[in-house]
């Protein structure tokens, strides 16, 4: 009886739809988008997944200082870690910059205390319809890369901001990283990062 009335809602949402303008169909989509995996059960099932994970991370002992310097990547491909050396910037987050800044990498051990704030904003964008849509100057994409679910920004060059390209994303089920780019799209950062650099991360991982 639930769904049905569910269901009824999409059609009734579906058919206001065709009378209104055309302005707003991106929002209504989305609307329609988030009532049908309501109905079918698509969000449970990523409700469920997130659950799980938070409550496996809950109980893992968070990364030193130490040890998360010592696994943090002095290279990324053909770029090497500026300075040669990362830095801690604030409890278990480890950060660091390559190629002369090309490339800025920050990872988050999201166990422990960190499940909450880590996990969360990545459920939300997990949740979100969007797979590729353009904003103004702004493109923001859903995309798997090498197993990994992956999500992305990319601004055009003639913007303000310092990086042009981001994503994020949950390395081993446990490392919040965050990636940006300067003068590269987000399937280009993807590429520099060659991803068998955070293998050593999986080693302390228990």
């Amino acid at each position: 009886m639930k769904n049905l009335l569910k269901f009824t809602l999409v059609i009734i949402l579906l058919i206001s739809c065709k009378d209104s303008p055309k302005s707003s169909d991106s929002s209504e989509s989305k609307v329609i988008e988030g009532l049908i995996d309501e109905v079918t059960g698509e969000n449970v099932d990523i409700d469920k997944k997130y659950a799980l994970l938070m409550e496996d991370l809950k109980t893992k002992t968070l990364l030193t200082d130490a040890q998360l310097l010592e696994v943090f990547p002095k290279k990324l491909g053909s770029l090497n870690l500026d300075s040669n050396e990362a830095r801690i910037t604030s409890s278990e987050t480890v950060k660091g910059s390559f190629g002369g800044d090309a490339v800025q990498m920050e990872i988050l051990d999201a166990a422990g205390k960190n499940v909450i704030g880590a996990i969360i904003p990545l459920k939300m964008l997990h949740l979100n319809k969007i797979t590729s849509e353009n904003n103004n100057t702004i493109r923001y994409s859903k995309k798997e890369r090498n197993g990994i679910l992956t999500f992305g920004t990319d601004r055009d060059e003639d913007t303000k901001a310092d990086y042009q390209s981001e994503i994020r994303f949950l390395y081993d089920n446990r490392f919040y990283v965050t990636l940006e780019g300067k003068n590269m799209d987000s399937d280009k950062l993807w590429d520099a990062l060659e991803i068998n650099n955070l293998d050593r991360f999986k080693d302390f991982n228990k």
